[in-house]
């Protein structure tokens, strides 16, 4: 069987010492009465890190507050950043952005429609409604730091309930503020 390891390197397209290396480790085998032949690689290395199992009930404990960045949820589930990173591109965990809604009754609605057609004009040239001019106006306004955010992201696990948040109403959360005027500027009038 002249040139079958030649066939073979060609065949498999390994080098022709590959084929002679292997042949000589089942001739060795053989030799040893082994009813199997094992030609697994012996080589050792540096080896992948087993991937940690994502554990969906532990994640489900989790409290909303503890699921805001990949940093804590990495901290609460104890592993790394990474491997929260590669739940995320595997889909098994998703990122959702939450923002409170205003709960507002009746009256409220009511009272912000009133104040939006107060802003508006009618213009009998054109039979239309224009905004009111704003020269003589001077606008104050709060400008707040929220104790919490209005919008807040969280990551979930596949049929994790989204967090319904909610405040009566949303812009009057828990905040420190400051005051701010702001108008036209008024050129001609001294």
């Amino acid at each position: 069987m002249q040139g079958t390891i030649n066939e073979l390197a060609r065949e498999y397209e390994v080098c022709r010492k590959t084929i002679t290396r292997l042949w000589k480790e089942v001739q060795k085998q053989r030799k040893n009465n082994n009813t199997t032949i094992n030609l697994n690689n012996k080589r050792v290395g540096r080896q992948a890190p087993k991937k940690i199992q994502f554990d969906e009930e532990k994640f489900k404990s989790i409290k909303f507050e503890l699921k805001d960045t990949q940093h804590s949820v990495a901290k609460q589930m104890e592993v790394s950043q990474s491997m929260v990173c590669g739940w995320k591109k595997d889909k098994v965990i998703r990122k959702h952005t939450n923002a409170i809604k205003p709960t507002l009754n009746d009256n409220n609605k009511l009272h912000r429609l009133g104040f939006a057609l107060s802003k508006l004009q009618y213009d009998e040239q054109n039979d239309s409604f224009k905004f009111k001019l704003h020269t003589n106006i001077i606008h104050i306004d709060e400008k707040h730091f929220y104790l919490t955010r209005e919008s807040q992201t969280y990551y979930l696990a596949p049929g994790e309930v989204e967090p319904h948040r909610k405040c009566q109403p949303k812009r009057f959360i828990p905040q420190i503020m400051f005051m701010c005027a702001v108008a036209n500027p008024n050129f001609f009038n001294k």
